[in-house]
């Protein structure tokens, strides 16, 4: 939402309390405020009442007076809840009282949580800029830090309170500084940073699946790049991805001029989101689409660091490392609970990202039923995704070798096809298994598959053969002549 839908949905809030014991109690807090203040665009707002369990009563008074669309849903647990107003349905909000926090187990990032002041809840917020208030009925900003306004202004991320403490208590706060730093591109303070790497081990507390929430995060920030860097920096890989540390060091071959580690940042921040947004839709339209080809670069050679050899000849070799690193991909990822179905995705990409390479800057060296191949193994909802990921790791290699030009040269090759009607995005089989036993007069078995492989290779050189065609041209073939 806009700032002037901001305004409205506060005001309207402010005017159906008035004259009510939540007059002056109400404050929309957190990325919205960080947000109006940035005059960015609004994801949602959340609000707090400073009233003991003030946002559960709040909803109630609203639902009992009608104001709302619906029942709202309330967590008395954590005491939030969540509505909708009547004269605003499509803007969810979440509402809880002002509250404090105290860790009692070290094991644990969950508090015990109870009503607290203003000051006292925005000091358990994790940094400044994120613990802004806006107050409805004086329309006006809270800053009870006395730091969040100045660090918007001056592009500073930092804690709210003492770094030991922030991240002691809550060590995933580690990785939100990291995340809000990469998205805005912001410095991180001095002290906030020194915090970090002091208790960077503090993130052995944190589910796999915390971690990857924050990951993904970072992966889709306009700097990516700058997030991975910083990891580095506090030692973090080690709780994150631990094989990433083998690449830090780890030399290459003629091919490129930069380490594994260097070559990764590279790839990584050659995939401008822009540039993926373009093609894809809208950004928030298709998230997944930006975070598989930035997680499939990021772990793009990560097989290198299994397959490193060195010839008699000195030369350094890393022979089979993206089937290495498409094993590697599952183990990494499943041990972060990604889906099988993500993983899946990103060990295709991986497992291919090498196959092109061959062909040269210009394709001279490919032949039109590798491209076809190419396009029936890969697909054409995910030919585009691929072609970023080879474009980016290509524009990575030491200058003579970097093929500036193949992907692009490869879509317009691919695109020709398609407009010859010759292509085999979509390409099925005109023959399936019991025409082969029918024609070859055979049982089930692996015969019956070595047939059908075959006829896929012809397909591959023409692929407007037809039924009767194939059939014939298997009639008399032996299978140990295939």
């Amino acid at each position: 939402m806009n700032k002037e839908r901001f305004i409205k949905i506060t005001r309207h809030l402010n005017a159906i309390t008035w004259g009510t014991d939540f007059e002056g109690h109400v404050f929309a807090v957190g990325g919205a405020v960080r947000d109006l203040q940035m005059d960015n665009s609004i994801k949602d707002i959340d609000i707090v009442v400073d009233l003991p369990n003030g946002g559960i009563r709040l909803a109630q008074y609203l639902y009992d007076y009608s104001f709302l669309t619906h029942e709202p849903v309330k967590f008395p647990t954590y005491g939030t809840v969540k509505f909708n107003l009547a004269a605003f349905p499509d803007d969810e909000i979440e509402a809880v009282q002002t509250r404090k926090e105290q860790y009692h187990d070290r094991s644990s990032r969950n508090p015990e949580t109870a009503y607290g002041s203003l000051e006292e809840d925005c000091m358990r917020r994790d940094l400044t800029i994120n613990a802004l208030y806006y107050d409805i009925k004086q329309e006006c900003f809270a800053d009870p830090t006395g730091k969040g306004i100045d660090d918007i202004k001056n592009h500073r991320i930092r804690v709210t309170s003492t770094p030991d403490i922030v991240f002691d208590d809550d060590p995933l706060r580690i990785l939100r500084v990291v995340r809000f730093s990469s998205r805005f591109g912001w410095d991180i303070d001095d002290d906030t940073f020194y915090g970090m790497k002091k208790h960077t081990n503090r993130l052995e507390i944190i589910s796999k699946e915390r971690i990857a929430d924050e990951l993904n995060k970072m992966l889709v920030c306009d700097h990516p790049v700058e997030a991975m860097k910083v990891l580095r920096e506090i030692s973090a890989w080690k709780y994150i991805i631990p094989e990433m540390e083998e690449t830090f060091d780890m030399e290459q071959n003629q091919y490129h001029n930069m380490t594994v580690w260097e070559h990764t940042l590279a790839v990584l921040g050659n995939l401008d989101r822009q540039t993926i947004v373009g093609q894809v839709g809208t950004y928030d339209g298709d998230i997944e689409r930006v975070l598989l080809v930035r997680m499939a670069a990021l772990l793009h050679d990560i097989g290198k660091i299994r397959t490193r050899t060195v010839g008699e000849d000195g030369r350094v070799h890393f022979i089979q490392h993206e089937n290495v690193g498409a094993q590697m991909c599952d183990e990494i990822l499943r041990n972060l609970k990604y889906s099988v179905e993500f993983i899946q995705k990103v060990q295709h990409l991986v497992k291919n990202h090498m196959r092109c390479k061959a062909w040269g800057n210009n394709l001279q060296h490919m032949k039109k039923k590798s491209l076809r191949k190419l396009q029936y193994e890969i697909g054409v909802h995910n030919f585009d995704t691929f072609l970023m990921l080879i474009d980016a790791d290509n524009k990575a290699h030491a200058p003579e070798h970097c093929m500036p030009n193949q992907a692009y040269n490869i879509a317009s090759e691919s695109d020709m096809l398609m407009y010859e009607g010759d292509d085999m995005f979509m390409y099925k089989l005109p023959v399936n298994g019991d025409d082969i036993m029918r024609t070859k007069n055979i049982k089930p078995g692996r015969a019956v598959r070595k047939y059908l492989d075959y006829l896929l290779k012809l397909a591959y050189n023409n692929p407007k053969l037809t039924r009767e065609e194939m059939l014939d041209k298997i009639k008399n073939l032996k299978e140990e002549n295939i």
